[in-house]
């Protein structure tokens, strides 16, 4: 009878701890993700230019508008499709192509009524994104894949926090958060999965 109560007791603090554990990790993904928001949005225009490849998003350092955002955001959504077609299995592939087409779409009938396509800042970004097609080589194409999505990543997460400061769209203010929030998670998994593999070329 002992015995079973200790076992009772012992499965009892485990779930315990464990429960603990997810609460502490949740929470901190909400820290991180507040002083990564806090960072970037402090972070000098300069800065965020050379961070993004050295080319000029708005134009000018320190001008923000909707309508060149989504345009450098479209090209960077279609290069992700562009690696997702050469380098992913079937199932995964339709399902990040699906969601980017469809955030895509979103993008371009905002843009209608902000002045449309921006070619200037759509071209950089298109120029950026082929550039990083050749960043990374490997044998495995999922490697490959994730070694080009850590930076994929890192440039939209820059690319957007200005409109969590600037815009006064609420839609692309929800957007904006959503891309940050899901391209952060991802950059973490990503990034645990290659140092799990012994992975450090990135």
């Amino acid at each position: 009878i002992g015995s079973g109560r200790e076992t009772r007791r012992a499965y009892g603090w485990n779930r315990a701890a464990r429960m603990a554990d997810a609460i502490l990790e949740q929470n901190m993904r909400k820290i991180y993700l507040s002083l990564l928001f806090l960072l970037l949005a402090a972070m000098p225009a300069q800065a965020m230019e050379q961070n993004m490849g050295g080319h000029d998003m708005a134009h000018d350092q320190n001008a923000y508008s909707d309508r060149v955002y989504l345009s450098g955001m479209i090209a960077h959504h279609e290069g992700a499709v562009q690696m997702s077609e050469v380098l992913l299995a079937a199932p995964k592939k339709k399902q990040i192509i699906k969601a980017q087409k469809e955030e895509i779409e979103q993008m371009k009938a905002w843009l209608k009524d902000a002045g449309g396509l921006d070619q200037q800042a759509y071209d950089a970004m298109r120029h950026d994104m082929q550039n990083m097609m050749h960043m990374y080589t490997s044998q495995n194409p999922n490697v490959q894949f994730v070694q080009q999505m850590l930076p994929h990543h890192g440039m939209a997460v820059t690319m957007t926090v200005p409109v969590l400061v600037h815009s006064q769209k609420a839609d692309l203010l929800k957007l904006g958060q959503e891309i940050i929030e899901a391209q952060a998670a991802e950059m973490h998994a990503f990034r645990t999965w290659l140092n799990d593999r012994g992975d450090h070329n990135i």
